[in-house]
């Protein structure tokens, strides 16, 4: 006699918790990730090169890069420990920015806070928050990889889509309560509750993961010192055909960074008093939405061809930036929106708009197959090692990109303005673009150099 079908197995509860705690996690930085640079220049008075250096190169740098040492930190003190770790900086550090100007003219004994340089706390806060992120990333998905055993990918796929609704409620919680209580608010009290649930989450409820059926029942590596994580920088980077990808791919992140660095001033250029992280939903309203279309419709294509394809549209999406300009005389004036009076946006945001989902699109064909791809260039045994360094083309092009994006402000837009004359708005978004061209040039040489050694060998 048949039995009934077996019940699909289950993913373990440490699985959703982990992933509750990435949520809330994404939540406290997307919270802020909008609005960081608009709150250094408006609210701290820093020159946007300055910003946008902390902002990318310190704070991004931090985010994208330390994971090589965080996580095998995490290998060796445990999860749980390294969590309850990461989110009490990340609470402080969140706590600091919000807080700046309480305790930093007290501690100077200055009354008030005009003319005051606040680079030193600043960037106090800044490692707080970037060193707390760096321990998060490696412990939440070697949980998931652990929890998942045979079903990772779905395991991952539901991950991916967590990360985008923490990145839509931090943006939604942050608006309501800065525009009601100013631009310090979305550190203190919106980050730092959201970086304190998760928190209690990882102290009350998170338990160390055990491997599921099928993921294996040991670390598929053995556990690296500190010393010999920092080492196989030099091993991976002996390879010049992983180095010439990992360059490629950070002249694609070079754009994505500007998201949050370049686009958040222009915004405020444009309209005073744009709401930046409304504008920056675009994009994981279109993950969230399209992902996993998006991914069966390219899933045909090879990894090299799939990334190309993504490197062209995020590249197109931020050549519609040069429209406005050439299209209208004022790039600033308001118009409603589906013929609503009371939903009305600068004609340069409303370009912005489509221009931030294009490149959600170019993202979603993209940013999976890096990942996939980077595992794919190791040799045979060393696939763990080569995917540690998978974020080292983001923080790449955060490191370089986050300032450039500052100076190509200043000189083209603020410096003009200042003279009385027309910003060059036009040259400034085609110098962005230029990187996407470079970057897709790039993979094609990379692509005729993989056919090369293919025909070469056989």
């Amino acid at each position: 006699m048949i039995g009934p079908p077996q019940a699909r197995e289950r993913f373990p509860r440490t699985f959703w918790t982990a992933n509750t705690i990435e949520l809330f996690e994404r939540a406290a930085y997307y919270a802020v990730a909008s609005f960081m640079v608009i709150f250094l220049t408006e609210t701290l008075g820093m020159r946007p090169t300055v910003a946008t250096f902390l902002n990318g190169s310190l704070l991004w740098g931090l985010i994208y890069f330390l994971p090589i040492v965080s996580g095998t930190l995490a290998d060796r003190f445990g999860f749980k420990r390294s969590l309850s770790l990461a989110f009490t900086l990340l609470a402080l550090g969140y706590v600091v920015m919000g807080n700046l100007h309480r305790f930093w003219p007290a501690l100077l004994g200055r009354q008030g806070a005009a003319a005051l340089d606040y680079t030193v706390p600043v960037v106090l806060g800044i490692l707080l928050i970037g060193i707390g992120g760096s321990i998060v990333k490696p412990c939440i998905a070697g949980t998931v990889q652990k929890t998942t055993g045979t079903r990772a990918t779905i395991g991952f796929g539901i991950f991916y889509m967590v990360i985008n609704i923490g990145s839509i409620t931090g943006r939604g919680v942050s608006y309501f309560l800065r525009t009601k209580l100013g631009i310090p608010a979305i550190f203190f009290p919106v980050a730092t509750v959201f970086a304190l649930v998760g928190l209690i989450l990882v102290l009350f409820v998170y338990r160390e993961p055990e491997y599921a059926a099928g993921g294996g029942t040991a670390p598929a590596a053995p556990r690296r010192s500190v010393r010999e994580a920092l080492a196989g920088i030099f091993t991976v980077l002996r390879s010049l055909r992983f180095v010439f990808f990992l360059l490629v791919i950070g002249c694609f992140w070079f754009i994505y960074v500007q998201l949050y660095n370049l686009v958040p001033l222009f915004l405020r250029f444009v309209d005073p008093h744009a709401p930046v992280e409304l504008y920056t939903l675009a994009n994981p309203i279109m993950i969230v939405a399209l992902q996993m279309l998006i991914t069966r419709l390219v899933k045909r294509l090879s990894p090299v061809r799939s990334i190309m394809l993504g490197i062209g549209v995020t590249t197109c999406g931020m050549l519609v930036n040069i429209l406005p300009p050439l299209l209208f005389t004022d790039i600033g004036r308001k118009v409603s929106l589906a013929g609503f009076a009371g939903l009305a946006l600068p004609v340069a945001g409303v370009f912005l708009i489509v221009s931030i989902a294009a490149m959600a699109l170019g993202e979603m064909m993209s940013s999976p197959r890096i990942y996939e791809y980077l595992g794919s260039l190791a040799p045979k045994g060393q696939e763990g090692l080569y995917l540690g360094y998978a974020n080292l083309p983001l923080a790449i092009g955060s490191i370089v990109g986050a300032p450039i994006g500052g100076m190509l402000f200043e000189s083209h837009i603020v410096g003009p303005a200042a003279a009385g004359h027309a910003p060059h708005i036009v040259s400034m978004w085609l110098i962005v673009a230029g990187m996407g061209l470079v970057s897709m040039l790039g993979m094609l040489i990379y692509d005729r150099w993989l056919q090369y050694e293919k025909r070469t060998t056989t």
